[in-house]
């Protein structure tokens, strides 16, 4: 396949189990019409060779759990020739999807942007280096032809091996949010590229007339109701559900009515 014309989404998996959650097959199935190649970098190599793999532009790949999210899609994308690609999607499974893509597709590849996402953020963790710190959330980011050119560049000016080496979990997450979330949005509207978001986070407050920084936990039912059509995992997990409960209804309840009929609801939320 000519690199020049391919469409390439790298899909961050992990996992315990020998086959993909129900919430991930929805999830990469709505992914798959969208692009020339779906990728799922895992850290289960026994996913790898199951039927899954009968689609002809699904791919796994398999890497030890280092770096997080940040140090399989390096890994990955070190080994490959990513310049000519016309676009670059990195999604992960954080989020459970409610419903299709479409809009977002739409709304993103007609915006005239270097790279885009499903929804942006200018909260600045109290860990942060930058003097700026708008940024696309990196659970659902898309790099068009200039920023995917300038991926390498910024890698180049990372301390990828303080990542690629530190063990302690939280330390860990403050370096990839730092260096990678924030880090890269920042390094690349520095070169004078433009972003675009498919919710956009500061808007949204205003209307809301909320203070909250993550509008993913704490104006969930929110966001579904203008379109956003993601719920992050957590918000249905056992340790959140008691603070998230609304009008004492559980998450499930809340947001059924934002959830493509088309799919086993009871499934996803198992």
């Amino acid at each position: 396949m000519d690199n020049k014309r391919i469409r390439v989404c790298l899909f961050v998996h992990y996992s315990v189990s020998e086959t993909l959650p129900y919430y991930v097959q929805i999830f990469i199935g709505e992914l798959l019409p969208y692009f020339d190649k779906v990728i799922i970098l895992t850290n289960n190599s026994k996913i790898i060779g199951n039927n899954y793999s009968a689609n002809s532009n699904l791919y796994f790949e398999y890497f030890e759990n280092r770096g997080y999210d940040f140090g399989m899609i390096y890994r990955h994308i070190s080994k490959q020739n990513i310049n000519n690609y016309s676009e670059l999607a990195i999604v992960n499974d954080s989020n459970i999807l409610l419903n299709k893509l479409d809009k977002v597709f739409s709304a993103g590849r007609t915006s005239n942007s270097d790279f885009w996402g499903i929804i942006d953020s200018n909260e600045k963790p109290w860990f942060s280096t930058h003097e700026e710190n708008y940024h696309i959330q990196s659970h659902f980011l898309v790099l068009n032809r200039e920023a995917i050119q300038l991926l390498m560049p910024f890698y180049k000016s990372m301390n990828i091996n303080k990542i690629m080496t530190e063990t302690e979990p939280k330390l860990l997450r403050r370096l990839v949010i730092d260096q990678w979330e924030i880090g890269f949005s920042q390094y690349l509207l520095k070169h004078g590229l433009k972003s675009f978001s498919f919710v956009q986070s500061e808007n949204l407050k205003l209307q809301l007339k909320t203070k909250k920084h993550n509008l993913l936990f704490s104006h969930y039912f929110e966001l579904a109701i203008k379109g956003y059509p993601l719920l992050k995992r957590k918000v249905v997990s056992k340790t959140k559900k008691k603070r998230l409960f609304r009008k004492s209804t559980s998450v499930e309840v809340e947001i059924l009515e934002f959830i493509n009929q088309e799919w086993n609801i009871n499934k996803i939320f198992e």
